[in-house]
């Protein structure tokens, strides 16, 4: 025959490690929340710092161009994924600056006339060229959508797929 007291406490070691499980669930849970959020943040972050590079350089660009209202003074560039392809908002912001940075050398300071005689120069540039190792994947801009002037600035949408290299053996 048992006591009570010889089920006592087995009865605590019970409620002990319920309590106990209970923490541990919950701080997984916790730090799970934790995670999503902090990696939110930092993409944001990236997203932002990306944002701030990019309106700098305008800056400095405009600075340098601003009594000549017949040149191109500001890029803008715009990526629509390709087939099959999917961006997220850190691989589109690296897509557009390192596209943007191609061409900026090559448009900013340009007569507009200049431009609107051959358009096609500035399309062979990015038609066909692969970004590598862009967030772990490699991509390549398959064509120019539209390269449209309005006043000072050069707007330019461009199609890009994910590229799958051929392993070298």
């Amino acid at each position: 025959m048992s006591t009570p007291e010889a089920r006592q406490p087995g009865g605590f070691l019970r409620s002990a490690g319920l309590v106990i499980a209970g923490m541990v669930i919950g701080a997984a849970l916790f730090m799970s929340v934790y995670q999503h959020q902090l990696n939110f943040i930092i993409e944001q972050y990236q997203v932002l710092r990306s944002d701030l590079n990019q309106l700098q350089r305008e800056n400095t660009d405009l600075k340098k161009t601003k009594n000549q209202q017949n040149t191109i003074n500001l890029l803008q560039v715009y990526v629509v994924p390709g087939e099959h392809t999917e961006l997220d908002k850190l691989t589109d912001a690296e897509l557009r600056r390192r596209i943007n940075s191609d061409l900026r050398g090559v448009i900013i300071g340009r007569k507009i006339s200049d431009f609107a005689e051959n358009p096609e120069i500035y399309e062979k540039i990015l038609v066909q060229k692969p970004y590598l190792a862009v967030m772990d994947k490699d991509y390549m801009v398959q064509n120019v959508k539209w390269m449209i002037v309005t006043q000072t600035e050069l707007k330019i949408w461009v199609t890009v797929k994910e590229w799958k290299r051929i392993p070298m053996s």
